[in-house]
């Protein structure tokens, strides 16, 4: 038996990626965070992929547990991206490293690690990509106005600023924000929900227009 989990309330729907702080803790009980992408996919169960040499995947190795956090703190993203995020964002429990004040979490115990290589990956590379499915231990908001982040919003965004600009500028000029959108509109294709993907194909037709 599983427990049914709504993560509607935080904005996240099934099957889809939001890019969420994932915190870890080693066998020592040394803190980590790291930026990675958060996939529900129903039920009781998550999904993560994480590239192999991280701290977060040798802790997620050692502990067979993370904790998702769901936040749009800048400052703690770009900390977390960048393998800095001080002690003081932590709460103080000692056996599980959870950032404090976040609007919501979910802490998750590992059931299936797959290793996996790169050749069907967009980011092709030496390095293995270690496929992580686990079940929702707990599930707790901080916040009601809580909600995960999906990068299809500000990939929409990016275009939409960039299309005012595109109809005055020159043709080299032009080729930078169509490559950009091109590939904003793979990243939304693969991360977001239907009305975003069809927001950016209405989009893409207005671009071609020019």
């Amino acid at each position: 038996s599983y427990m049914e989990y709504d993560l509607s309330k935080v904005g996240v729907e099934k099957d889809l990626q939001y890019e969420c702080i994932t915190t870890t803790i080693s066998k020592d009980g040394v803190k980590n965070a790291g930026a990675f992408a958060f996939v529900y996919l129903g039920e009781d169960k998550v999904h993560c992929h994480i590239f192999e040499g991280s701290k977060t995947l040798k802790n997620i190795l050692d502990t067979k547990e993370y904790v998702v956090n769901i936040t749009q703190d800048s400052l703690v993203f770009t900390y977390a991206t960048l393998d800095c995020l001080g002690d003081e964002y932590y709460t103080d429990d000692t056996d599980i490293a959870i950032i404090k004040n976040t609007p919501a979490y979910i802490i998750v115990d590992v059931e299936n690690i797959e290793i996996e290589t790169p050749e069907n990956f967009p980011i092709k590379g030496d390095k293995s990509i270690y496929f992580i499915t686990g079940k929702i231990r707990e599930y707790v908001i901080n916040d009601e106005y809580a909600r995960a982040f999906n990068r299809g919003m500000s990939g929409r965004i990016e275009g939409l600023v960039n299309f005012s600009r595109y109809k005055i500028v020159g043709e080299e000029q032009r080729k930078v924000y169509m490559d950009k959108l091109l590939e904003n509109q793979r990243v939304i294709n693969k991360v977001s929900d239907d009305k975003t993907k069809k927001a950016m194909d209405y989009l893409v037709k207005q671009y071609e227009k020019y």
